[in-house]
């Protein structure tokens, strides 16, 4: 029987509650339900020939009380990665802003690495490349501001749309997780 990873978390949440309290648990939580899968899609729409088309972006889209999303899509023939994180709702709506973001929350994500986008779009962008020193560490850009700066926990709905890479691959995630 297949669980989704909602409830993968809520047990695992459950578990280390019951055995050590919830205190700081989400972030190492989410980091070991999240993080490798979003390492193996990663690496499954980089290998794809189609990842420059429309279809060759990953996004992992947190809903709740403060929504956001970040999509990530390689660019120059999978030489760069960029990320884009969005404040609101994933699909975004056709024609709606995304909402205005305190100054608190701008400066947590300067601090976590990204920059406002120069377009009149309220986007924060990230830019990943072999030598930036964050190539392997993507799922953390993509994951420490949904955390940090929008309140993401182990509890939280979130979810990851990948077209080119659209299932989790627990086979590939146990191999990557034998290799560290």
């Amino acid at each position: 029987m297949a669980f989704g990873l909602r409830f993968k978390t809520m047990l695992l949440y459950l578990l280390v509650c019951v055995r050590h309290g919830a205190s700081g648990i989400d972030r190492p939580l989410l980091y070991s339900v999240y993080g490798n899968d979003i390492q193996v899609r990663l690496r499954r729409i980089h290998d794809h020939p189609q990842r420059d088309e429309p279809d060759g972006s990953l996004t992992v889209a947190l809903y709740g009380r403060t929504p956001a999303y970040v999509q990530c899509r390689f660019v120059d023939g999978g030489k760069r990665l960029v990320c884009e994180i969005i404040p609101g709702l994933y699909p975004p709506r056709q024609g709606r802003m995304a909402p205005t973001l305190s100054a608190a929350m701008v400066e947590k994500l300067q601090q976590a690495g990204y920059r406002r986008d120069d377009s009149e779009r309220r986007v924060f962008s990230y830019e990943i490349t072999p030598d930036s020193g964050a190539w392997g560490g993507a799922s953390v850009v993509i994951l420490d501001p949904l955390i940090g700066v929008f309140g993401a926990r182990a509890l939280s709905r979130i979810e990851i749309i990948a077209p080119l890479a659209p299932e989790r691959d627990e086979a590939a995630i146990q191999h990557q997780l034998r290799g560290m």
